[in-house]
């Protein structure tokens, strides 16, 4: 929910909070490069906003690229030429 709240309904369909650290890292995964882009420039207020509403240490966002089926079967058609 903090998630949702931090970065606004409409980004945050566009990025999924799949864990957290004890260290304070959470862990997004992130529908796509653009998208990915936009999200890591708003790093430090998503990270400060994430902190106050969850009430919990945030030291770092790290986001993973969620890469479809249909891209890793476009590259692998792509080498195969």
């Amino acid at each position: 929910m903090a998630w949702i709240i931090a970065c606004g309904k409409a980004l945050a369909q566009h990025g999924t909070v799949i864990g957290y650290d004890p260290s304070g890292i959470l862990h997004v995964e992130v529908c796509d490069r653009i998208w990915l882009k936009q999200l890591e420039d708003m790093r430090g207020t998503l990270q400060a906003e994430l902190a106050r509403i969850a009430g919990v240490k945030v030291i770092d966002l790290h986001f993973i690229v969620r890469e479809s089926r249909r891209a890793t079967l476009y590259s692998e058609e792509a080498g195969a030429e």
